[in-house]
């Protein structure tokens, strides 16, 4: 059997299958306090019956950078690329690499990988990776655009183009949100970039800013009110300016939560048009995540007006798990 465990800023998700790939157990903990201890103990609790069984824990890393391949066994160099990324992915990489140290303690003998979400964008043209600032910093400082949910873009790939023919924008549309242009098979751009936070607005992050938006909020309220405000305070929640819950933004009538979904889809519209260019024209858009796949809705305010494309719009139910086991277990 295979184990999952997906780290998240607030919360842990794992899913366990059996060698079929078919899920046997999941689950899905709100972490209380950064409490990771407890929660692996509710997993071990719910997959209690199955122990002996789990032969393979696969973890989901956010930012491997380029240093990272998509899956590796967890080694101490493999903790040292996570460490290393960390400063890039503070809400994400840092749990995980807590998470990691104590399944090794209570699983010592279960092998064990880290599946690395920015993996499956290292290979970017470089004119896309390259970012139009000074070359030295940024050769000295690493900041080219990696990418993320590399996973979930890689999976709708593969559902909707399986010869790799064809020429795709994904869109994963939950808390975290991003879109990639993808052309047979292969990602030729996607909109995070050197952080989870650039790219199209989210629950809580921005997406996109003018940059002297960040310095002038530095000099206003300094950089730890400005870091905050930008990832925990933006996006859906920041504009309506009473939640990022998109359901909750659907149901209510308030005209602030009306023009943050105005500003969700108009700005995810721009990047489909944006990859069509990049792309010479697309054949589908495909939409994953709980935002991506559970709302009609969203999906027809986006693409409405892009009919002259001539695209089919696909969804696909998020699962981001299952496509780590396949990968681990190749």
């Amino acid at each position: 059997m295979i184990l999952i465990i997906n780290t998240g800023s607030s919360s842990i998700k794992y899913k366990l299958f059996d060698n079929d790939f078919s899920e046997v157990i999941s689950g899905n903990f709100r972490v209380e306090g950064k409490n990771y201890s407890k929660s692996i103990a509710d997993i071990i609790a719910q997959t209690h019956g199955y122990i002996d069984d789990i032969k393979i824990i696969g973890h989901r890393v956010v930012h491997g950078g380029n240093d990272a391949d998509e899956i590796m066994p967890v080694s101490l160099d493999t903790m040292k690329i996570i460490k290393k990324y960390s400063p890039l992915a503070p809400l994400h990489n840092p749990p995980a690499a807590e998470v990691i140290k104590i399944a090794i303690e209570k699983f010592p003998q279960t092998r064990q990988f880290a599946a690395f979400d920015t993996a499956y964008f290292k290979n970017l043209p470089k004119f896309v990776k390259t970012y139009p600032i000074n070359r030295e910093i940024a050769e000295k400082y690493s900041i080219f655009k990696y990418g993320f949910h590399g996973f979930s873009h890689q999976e709708m790939a593969l559902q909707f183009d399986p010869n790799k023919n064809r020429k795709i924008v994904t869109v994963h549309l939950g808390a975290g949100c991003s879109a990639s242009a993808i052309s047979s098979g292969k990602p030729i751009d996607t909109s995070m970039g050197f952080t989870p936070i650039e790219g199209l607005p989210m629950q809580t992050r921005s997406g996109d800013l003018d940059p002297e938006i960040v310095l002038y909020l530095v000099e206003k309220i300094g950089i730890k009110k400005t870091k905050e405000l930008i990832e925990y305070r933006s996006g859906l929640a920041g504009i309506s300016g009473k939640s990022g819950d998109m359901l909750e933004l659907l149901e209510s009538d308030d005209e602030y939560s009306k023009l943050a979904i105005e500003i969700f889809c108009y700005r995810i519209k721009k990047y489909i048009g944006a990859y069509a260019a990049a792309l010479g024209g697309i054949d589908a858009v495909v939409f994953s995540g709980e935002i991506g796949y559970g709302s009609e809705f969203i999906r027809k305010k986006i693409t409405f007006g892009l009919k002259y494309l001539n695209f089919k719009t696909e969804k696909l139910k998020p699962n981001e798990e299952l496509a780590i086991a396949k990968k681990i277990n190749k």
